[in-house]
């Protein structure tokens, strides 16, 4: 099935393909070393997906999207057996030559993470993301432009509730623009998040409603051909509507480089100092910094090896001081490795090795884990 001869494509338009998939995970879970659940921590998962993708130029519009339905089942903990999916569409559009943005939404439901909610229960995770943005280039060295974004999550668990939120963001900026294809600017957001559900401690309901007030520095420099660097960060203030205890503020940013010194070779890396959600029935948010490499080489023109290496520490100094003031911190590392071959224009064969790492420095919220996990994948587009 992964290797038929050589035919032309059903459509320029839509893409239909499969994949199925097999992985083995020895702590599904992210179990503490040495505890276990129903008498195991390794699982086997298995998993059959079907879809579609498409890209529809009309006239300088251009409509992208796609769309697939996973079917995934564990061998042990069979009651997490779920049915996944996932959608998405994007209009590019441009008006005359001077305005031009996007306009689009997903969703998803998968299974939420086990690596801050450690449960055998089944709990679904359901995202839906719209967005909008608009670019107005007013003069040939200068862009202004604004967007929207809103994000809903909910949970099926009840214990997991508190997690279920709609986040709001607007922003608009202002860019100078070289002619290298560089360019400099500055852009203000606002954001705004909204948890119905507050987190019970004891007899006391912590709200978590909140607005993020940010202004930043935009920069995109293409430094070469071959290399390209990205920055994004400045002041972030982040106010609760009730409890003053919990607000934070200081500085977030993201760097970002890709840097390409042959055409088969590439590697990218990123550091940043952001605020983050945090998915527990404890926590919902910290401030994390970290940083993480990838490198991809295409070995032949059907053989590519990948690999990457991740660190953050997510800091939670402050956000419970109207709780417990209490110093806490954890350590997440992973490592990762795969060959991915394709022995036709349109079948892959993957294999995939991962190692995950957390160390905390209390584990009155959190705890460490080690997990090792590999799968295989094949997939096909007709």
């Amino acid at each position: 099935m992964l290797a038929p001869p050589a035919q032309a494509d059903i459509s320029d338009t839509i893409k239909p393909f499969v994949l199925l998939g097999y992985t083995h995970d020895d702590n599904l879970l992210r179990l503490e070393d040495g505890q276990q659940l129903e008498g195991s921590r390794a699982d086997n998962i298995r998993q059959a997906q079907a879809g579609f993708s498409f890209e529809r130029p009309v006239g300088r519009q251009v409509f992208t999207g796609s769309a697939k339905v996973s079917k995934v089942s564990f061998d042990h903990f069979s009651q997490l057996d779920y049915t996944g999916l996932d959608y998405e569409g994007t209009w590019q559009w441009a008006l005359g030559n001077h305005l031009n943005g996007h306009l689009g939404a997903t969703y998803s439901q998968t299974i939420a993470p086990f690596a801050d909610f450690h449960t055998n229960e089944r709990n679904l995770k359901k995202q839906k993301h719209n967005f909008g943005d608009i670019f107005w280039r007013f003069h040939p060295s200068w862009q202004a432009h604004a967007g929207y974004v809103s994000d809903e999550f909910d949970y099926d668990l009840a214990s997991q509730r508190f997690n279920n939120r709609t986040e709001k963001a607007t922003d608009a900026g202002i860019d100078f623009l070289a002619g290298t294809g560089s360019r400099i600017g500055v852009v203000a957001r606002r954001l705004k998040g909204h948890y119905p559900y507050g987190l019970q401690q004891g007899a006391v309901l912590q709200e978590s409603d909140y607005t993020q007030d940010e202004l930043k520095l935009s920069v995109l420099w293409r430094v070469s051909d071959v290399t390209q660097l990205q920055f994004l960060g400045g002041r972030v203030e982040r106010k609760h509507d009730l409890v003053a205890q919990r607000d934070a503020s200081g500085t977030n940013a993201r760097l970002t480089a890709q840097w390409s010194p042959r055409a088969r070779l590439r590697f990218s890396a990123a550091a940043w100092r952001e605020f983050t959600a945090v998915e527990s029935s404890v926590l919902n948010y910290a401030l994390g910094k970290g940083g993480s490499v990838t490198a991809d080489w295409d070995l032949t023109s059907k053989i590519t090896l990948n690999a990457r290496a991740r660190r953050e520490k997510r800091d939670f100094n402050g956000v419970l001081a109207s709780v417990l003031p209490i110093s806490y911190n954890d350590d997440t590392r992973g490592l990762g490795a795969g060959v991915t071959y394709a022995p036709t224009r349109n079948s892959q064969l993957n294999a995939q090795y991962n190692r995950d790492t957390r160390d905390p420095s209390n584990r009155l919220f959190s705890s460490g884990y080690h997990a090792n996990s590999v799968s295989f994948n094949a997939s096909i587009q007709f």
